[in-house]
């Protein structure tokens, strides 16, 4: 097993996790597989925006570091986490639902206020998966904010930390990702650049990535609203 090397410096992204979970969930549990998919679904549902949060069954079949991390053999991981899912559900841990509307129409929530009101709409027709335009596919390789800032500007200070914080409160993780993209291709290293990225995508409610005006909106960057943000040496 590879040494873990320690937690980076600086402000890390938390996840939130009740406290029912270890108090509860954790001394009752005698599968080490069920509370590693439990611990996924915290962080996946976590980096969800909308109201209704979910994974769908091929959120977790296609998950490479999910599966990796599963105590099985090499050829049945895919086995090893239906299994778990099925003692997750029995336990009451997540709740599975399908819906007649979707044709990948199997997906689970986390036992929650929320999740049981979701399944409950689910179940009678209220609600389906497609009323909700969020992602729901968690990358795996997916920085957070602050190892973007240090892998690609530098140290974080007291200042930088809470802005980047904020950062994080208002954006998607995937745009905030493409901004520091942006910012590197650009020469561009800094934050206030980053930051007039994700607030032009703000407002235009696109980061203009499958856009066919792209180009032409990165020369804008170069020479127009955030030419003071660039160092052209």
């Amino acid at each position: 097993m590879k040494t873990f090397q320690g937690f980076p410096s600086g402000k890390t992204r938390l996840i939130r996790i009740p406290a029912a979970f270890f108090t509860e969930i954790v001394p009752s549990v005698g599968d080490i597989n069920v509370l590693k998919l439990l611990l996924h679904f915290f962080r996946a549902l976590d980096h969800q925006d909308g109201q209704v949060r979910f994974l769908r069954m091929r959120d977790l079949s296609e998950d490479v570091t999910l599966q990796s991390g599963l105590v099985s053999t090499q050829t049945d991981k895919l086995g090893a986490l239906l299994s778990s899912l099925e003692k997750a559900v029995e336990a009451g841990f997540i709740l599975k639902g399908e819906s007649k509307s979707d044709s990948d129409n199997v997906i689970f929530f986390l036992n929650t206020a929320r999740g049981r009101d979701a399944q409950a709409a689910l179940l009678s027709g209220r609600w389906n998966p497609g009323d909700e335009n969020a992602d729901h596919h968690l990358p795996t390789s997916m920085p957070d904010v602050f190892q973007l800032y240090e892998e690609n500007i530098g140290p974080i200070t007291p200042m930088i930390a809470d802005m980047l914080q904020e950062a994080e409160k208002i954006y998607p993780q995937a745009i905030i990702q493409y901004a520091f993209e942006e910012a590197v291709k650009q020469n561009a290293r800094n934050w206030k650049y980053i930051d007039a990225i994700l607030r032009k995508w703000q407002e235009k409610g696109n980061h203009g990535k499958n856009s066919p005006d792209s180009e032409k909106d990165r020369r804008k960057y170069f020479e127009g609203d955030y030419a003071e943000f660039i160092n052209r040496e």
